[in-house]
């Protein structure tokens, strides 16, 4: 792990408490001025270095109001503060006090406060060698003599202090962090058994419609077996079963990413209807009888938007509906749901006519595993529920009159209000864009939104134009010069996008505009470029908008009979990526297992293999390791190794090129990103 993931590592560690360490910072350094120089005299005292160390801890106890921009530095400035106030800081004032007890025993407490705020004892031991360091040669340079009060045997009492607390805190963290690597070991085991059923099923659909012709021809045997109608409502139950299994990946993505982080992960927000939630919610809940739909009662006044989670707003509605239900069998039971505007927020009221919740139980509802005496009921729902809500930045309420009725009031802030915009700003830094054209104003502008928002930014001429690097660096958003391109490459870089959730803008100039012919699916991307601020409001308003990904069906046909490896222990899925592969020209031969493949390539040679990382017997891994170190496989040691798998991040991706693997799939891939990438190691 390097110096900085280690730094991240430990800010995210500390995060919870920064509030009350940065108030005790900036209050307690001042005050210890007066205690030092007036209660209890000590020979040396500095009320500038002093507020110095306060005014570095100041943000820490506000740093919700601290500008957006603070959030870019925070990790560095929670390094130079820590490593400043306390281990420097300290270490100075005892030199300057000529080692006295008072000194020797703040300089001790420091060492202890840095390791419970810095847990990692090699970044403890960096940043205590370079206090101490600079502290000694300031004093060095104020006192001349350094040594005056000094013994040796404090060096035996500083080590002992710092070797004893590190242990400390080492073991904790040690018993802390096997639980978080069981919680995601876990999660990812569980995120690979859902994702192969789902490639499978996803690899399905895409043969499904590369067999289904897109019309009929003129044969009249043929019109009578299946009608146009037909073809066309069967390619959108296609689609639509396609889109529906992307919404599973999704949550498994949000699954992984929120256990990562361990908190509700903001990274799938994006800008959505309320009413269209909520009316998918009602009409998707597992209602035990279909009559319980019409106890379901839903008016709005105003469909305003929010920033956050369809999957997880949805989530909250039924474990708030399945929670009414449970007494729906009192009369006149009914649920209201109402949506309504109330200053910079949206208010939502789901209230039912069930039994009601005791005034002594209101306060604990929102408790982890506390349950009010339903049956098979864990306690988690309505925590999980709340901390969904607060991950959207909103509160939830309840209110209840026994006998009678229940109120959860979920608030919700308006996507205009400052806190969203804070929100926003913060994921755009976790954001890749690439700018197709090279017109200089444009690029000017990019470059500068790029600065502000600390956005990942990359641009590319239309001529030397590539599909393989769009999916390559798995841009968020694609701005096209529409000036520079022509109607053709244009559809064509739509058709390549179309299966993913790449958003697009096409940029147009006010004067000297190139006429290209835009069809009904390109105009809602249009923007009329005038000034950066509307390329400004355009680029954020479009990078949090939801897109449904659409699959076109392409035809990619090699023309030389190269031989392609398929080694999944998923059955169907070799199967169906083996049918796109020959379908487009390549030889395809399937093993179950590494092993398998291993005895495959002592026969044959292949030109390519698309490797799964996790089989029985032997996995992706250790099967590329044999490649490419054993002589066996000489001549295949250089051959394309695309891995193949349902989670990958970006540290274990490096892990697995070091061991030679070449690129990289993630489960479920579109006809036309599996192409792209064979296409790209093949040539």
């Amino acid at each position: 792990m390097s110096i900085k993931q280690r730094i991240t590592s430990a800010y995210r560690y500390i995060e919870p408490n920064l509030f009350f360490i940065g108030l005790f910072g900036s209050i307690g350094f001042p005050a210890y001025y007066f205690i030092w120089t007036y209660l209890f005299p000590q020979p040396y005292e500095n009320l500038p270095l002093r507020l110095v160390c306060a005014f570095l801890f100041l943000p820490f106890a506000i740093k919700s109001y601290m500008p957006s921009l603070f959030s870019r530095y925070k990790e560095k400035h929670f390094v130079f503060t820590i490593c400043f106030s306390l281990p420097f800081f300290f270490c100075y004032m005892m030199i300057r006090n000529e080692w006295s007890v008072e000194w020797i025993m703040s300089f001790m407490a420091a060492i202890f406060l840095s390791i419970i705020i810095i847990y990692d004892w090699l970044l403890i031991l960096i940043f205590t060698t370079i206090a101490a360091s600079s502290a000694s040669l300031l004093g060095y340079m104020a006192m001349g003599n350094i040594g005056i009060g000094f013994h040796s045997s404090y060096l035996i009492v500083f080590s002992f202090s710092y070797f004893t607390g590190v242990c400390f805190n080492y073991r904790n963290r040690i018993e802390i962090e096997s639980k978080q690597l069981f919680s995601r070991s876990f999660s990812s085991g569980i995120a690979h058994e859902m994702r192969n059923p789902l490639s499978a099923l996803y690899a399905s659909q895409e043969v499904l419609l590369e067999l289904l012709p897109e019309n009929l021809t003129a044969d009249p045997q043929q019109n009578r077996l299946i009608s146009n109608a037909e073809i066309h409502k069967l390619r959108t139950i296609i689609k639509d079963n396609i889109s529906i299994i992307n919404n599973g990946h999704n949550t498994i993505n949000l699954l992984l990413s929120s256990i990562d982080s361990q908190k509700i992960s903001p990274q799938s927000f994006n800008n959505l209807s309320i009413n269209d939630v909520i009316y998918n919610a009602l009409n998707v809940y597992g209602y035990q009888q279909k009559s319980d739909r019409a106890l379901v009662f839903f008016q709005i006044n105003t469909d305003n938007q929010f920033f956050g989670n369809d999957i997880l707003l949805r989530y909250v509605f039924f474990n708030l509906l399945k929670n009414s239900f449970y007494y729906k069998d009192k009369p006149n039971f009914k649920i209201i749901i109402s949506v309504y505007s109330k200053k910079n927020e949206t208010v939502i009221s789901i209230k039912d006519y069930g039994k009601g919740i005791p005034s002594s139980s209101i306060k604990n509802i929102f408790t982890e595993y506390y349950t009010s005496g339903k049956e098979n009921n864990t306690g988690l729902g309505l925590s999980f529920c709340k901390k969904v809500i607060n991950a959207f930045s909103g509160t939830i309420e309840c209110y209840s009159t026994e006998n009678i009725s229940t109120t959860f009031i979920i608030r919700l802030p308006m996507i205009t209000s400052p806190i969203i915009d804070k929100i926003q700003y913060d994921l755009m830094s976790t954001k890749k864009i690439l700018l197709l054209g090279d017109n200089r104003q444009i690029l000017t502008d990019m470059n500068h939104l790029a600065f502000f928002y600390n956005f990942t930014f990359n641009n590319q001429k239309i001529s030397s134009y590539n599909t393989i690097n769009i999916e390559k660096n798995s841009y968020d958003c694609i701005i096209i010069d529409i000036n520079e391109i022509d109607s053709e490459l244009l559809v064509k870089i739509y058709n390549h996008i179309a299966t993913t959730t790449i958003k697009i803008i096409l940029i147009q100039h006010q004067h000297n505009a190139k006429k290209i012919i835009l069809s009904k699916t390109h105009k809602p991307y249009l923007l009329n470029y005038n000034h950066i601020d509307t390329l400004q409001k355009k680029l954020i308003t479009h990078i949090f908008t939801q897109r449904i990904a659409t699959n076109i069906a392409q035809k990619t046909v090699h023309s030389n009979r190269a031989k392609i490896m398929i080694v999944d222990d998923n059955m169907s899925l070799r199967l169906y990526s083996g049918i796109l592969l020959k379908n487009s020209g390549y030889d395809v031969v399937e093993a179950d297992n590494g092993q398998t493949a291993l005895d495959y390539l002592q026969e044959t040679t292949v030109d390519l293999i698309l490797m799964d990382s996790q089989m029985p017997i032997m996995s992706g891994i250790d099967a590329t390791k044999e490649i490419r170190t054993n002589n066996k496989y000489k001549t295949h040691q250089h051959i394309p190794i695309i891995c193949y798998s349902g989670s990958l991040d970006n540290t274990h991706k490096q892990e697995l090129m070091s061991i030679g693997i070449s690129d990289f799939l993630l489960k479920p891939s579109s006809k036309s990103t599996l192409l792209d990438i064979v296409n790209k190691w093949i040539e």
